[in-house]
């Protein structure tokens, strides 16, 4: 999916909107319960998004370097986080609160286009997603997450991606043994 090109002008506008945060390993974007008040360009590290369920954490998203995350059903309508967003890494974030991203697409129709690309990415993510979780094999998930995210099974704990593929950590071990 290609971008729309930006002018100097569009770029110089969102400048004065954006804003540089270190995050530590371990800390958090957002906690469940929380309203979610920006959303975050990621320029190094990685992030986990995850939802508990009786108690125990369920991995939906790995977010990586030139990707933007945020707990988005909550941004959007400023209502309680039923995810948590959490840095499995230190990392540099570039975001914007929801404030002044209201401010940026009343400034710059390109910024709109922007946002239309972005919300249509995201859709075609989830679609993906909720495919692989219904319709393919855990050692399908498992291959496919090795071809189009190899960089996640270098940088993610085994837990955490049993979790997202939703699988078990001993079948994922399982698996793992029969690949290599």
């Amino acid at each position: 999916m290609q971008m729309t090109p930006m002018d100097k002008k569009s770029f110089d506008i969102a400048i004065k909107y954006l804003k540089i945060e270190r995050i530590k390993k371990g800390e958090f974007l957002v906690r469940e319960g929380q309203i979610c008040n920006k959303i975050a360009f990621i320029h190094e590290g990685l992030f986990r998004i995850y939802n508990l369920k009786e108690g125990i954490e369920i991995n939906t998203c790995f977010c990586k370097e030139n990707s933007i995350t945020s707990s988005f059903n909550s941004f959007i309508h400023q209502i309680p986080s039923n995810e948590s967003i959490q840095s499995l890494e230190d990392s540099v974030i570039v975001t914007l609160s929801s404030a002044n991203l209201i401010n940026l697409y009343k400034e710059s129709s390109i910024w709109q286009n922007i946002r239309l690309l972005l919300t249509e990415k995201e859709c075609l993510r989830l679609s993906d997603r909720a495919n692989s979780l219904s319709f393919e094999s855990a050692l399908e998930k498992y291959k496919n997450l090795i071809k189009y995210q190899p960089e996640i099974i270098q940088r993610v704990s085994i837990q955490h991606i049993a979790s997202y593929l939703g699988i078990s950590r001993e079948t994922l071990s399982r698996i793992r043994s029969q690949i290599d």
